[in-house]
């Protein structure tokens, strides 16, 4: 803290950057706040505080994070706000150089500490009558970014793995899973709130409670929140190969609500890539496993991502990544060209490829997995698909946009077009599909008057 000051509207104005976690991250804040009196207004200048939740997952990223903070320090300079707070994924990792890098910041809180964002202003203005509440990396969340019909759950904080291309445990940690009845109280509430749709988020999923001394933690809090019944759509994001058992699939092959998604990053395919990464498998290995999880869940739908050009990678370990992606047919991919990251280990890796060789690869690639969800898509043409309701879409608002079970929300997988409907934000309606997009689907709701042709 670098000031004591008065606050005379206790308005907090927020900018959150980044992934579901950092956005659920937000939320615990926003309801931090509230609870002790601060209120958050939508316009920035309208704040006397300004709170920006940052992201430093790739240079784009970090980017993006110091120019907001630098854009929300002019509010200051020109007197429409007071205090700048810089929270998330970019302080923690750089908050020992915060002061020199961007001091503008007065208040620079790391992921580990942003429960007590309210109590610190409180001392910060001198709220002394405000007594603390215990600290706790997870409290319940009262307010939403998210509409009312969907919401995310994070169900643990940190990452235990050592990726060597992965900045995140440098910002978030180790893995700390969230307590299963501090979960399923979360889940409980949002159903009664009329929430359709949660999608369980960690950096990964499918070691959740390992910290906890569970077994087979992933399995056993599907089974109880299915058990709840009270959320028709449950998605799961962020599996890691090597962690997807054949009880996790049993129970999603049984269950009413779990819906047959399962997002993989598997992020390269050769055995000499993957060692060099820090990760598991081979390609013998990733094919057994696309096998393994079709074969137990018919009709699955899987996304995954991939890296190109990570240091290292020859022009034929990029075929066998191209040959692979054309043999699994995933529904969804990610391709993301290597970033170097300072910090982590592949940063000074020899065999650097060159950042035009890493485009034109990631370049190749996207376009191989375009086709791929082109065709799949036009094998749902005709078809009648259950489709959430998101409200009007960004494309026109002439028609409705929702999504199929296949579909991550925020533009993750896509959208459909809802060309003929009358459905609201948060029904699940039955759409015919008519039309295909290499990402996107057109449909009619099924009742509603079709759109006569031209």
């Amino acid at each position: 803290m670098k000031k004591t000051i008065t606050w005379n509207e206790k308005t907090v104005g927020i900018v959150s950057l980044g992934c579901p976690k950092n956005a659920s991250d937000t939320e615990r804040m926003i309801s931090d706040l509230s609870s002790r009196g601060y209120r958050v207004v939508p316009d920035l200048e309208e704040a006397e505080i300004l709170l920006v939740n940052t992201c430093s997952f790739v240079t784009e990223a970090r980017r993006e994070s110091v120019d907001t903070l630098l854009e929300l320090s002019r509010y200051k300079e020109e007197g429409k706000a007071r205090f700048l707070v810089g929270s998330g994924c970019l302080v923690s990792r750089y908050r020992d150089q915060m002061g020199d890098l961007i001091p503008e910041v007065d208040l620079a809180l790391t992921t580990f500490d942003e429960h007590r964002l309210g109590e610190i202003l409180d001392q910060v203005g001198g709220g002394s009558s405000v007594t603390p509440s215990p600290p706790t990396l997870f409290p319940l969340p009262e307010a939403r970014l998210t509409p009312r019909h969907r919401a995310y759950v994070k169900v643990s904080e940190g990452c235990d793995h050592p990726c060597t291309f992965c900045s995140i445990p440098l910002a978030r940690g180790g893995q700390v899973s969230r307590p299963p009845e501090n979960i399923l109280a979360e889940v409980r509430s949002l159903a009664a709130q009329g929430t359709r749709e949660i999608t369980l988020i960690a950096q990964d999923l499918t070691r959740y409670g390992q910290d906890l001394g569970l077994s087979d933690g992933l399995s056993d809090l599907l089974e109880r929140i299915d058990g709840e019944g009270n959320i028709p759509w449950v998605r799961l994001l962020y599996a890691y190969p090597t962690l997807v058992t054949d009880s996790l699939l049993a129970v999603m092959a049984k269950s009413r609500t779990i819906l047959p998604y399962l997002d993989i990053p598997l992020q390269h395919v050769e055995e000499r890539i993957l060692v060099s990464m820090k990760r598991p498998g081979s390609v013998d290995f990733m094919k057994r496993l696309v096998d393994r999880v079709r074969n137990a869940l018919p009709g699955v739908i899987l996304r995954t991502t991939f890296i190109t050009g990570f240091p290292g990678e020859t022009e034929r370990e990029f075929e066998s990544l191209m040959e692979f992606a054309a043999w699994a047919r995933f529904d969804h991919v990610g391709v993301f060209a290597f970033s170097r990251e300072e910090g982590t280990p592949s940063y000074s890796l020899p065999d650097q490829v060159p950042h035009r060789v890493r485009m034109r690869r990631r370049k190749e690639l996207m376009a191989l997995c375009a086709g791929i969800s082109l065709e799949k898509n036009r094998a749902l043409e005709g078809s009648v698909q259950p489709v959430l309701i998101e409200g009007l879409s960004e494309q026109s608002d002439l028609v409705l946009s929702g999504r199929t079970r296949g579909m991550a929300p925020d533009g993750i997988d896509g959208e459909v077009l809802v060309l003929s409907g009358q459905g609201q934000p948060g029904d699940i309606v039955d759409c015919r599909i008519v039309k295909a997009r290499p990402f996107d689907l057109e449909a009619w709701e099924i009742g509603v008057p079709e759109i006569p042709e031209g």
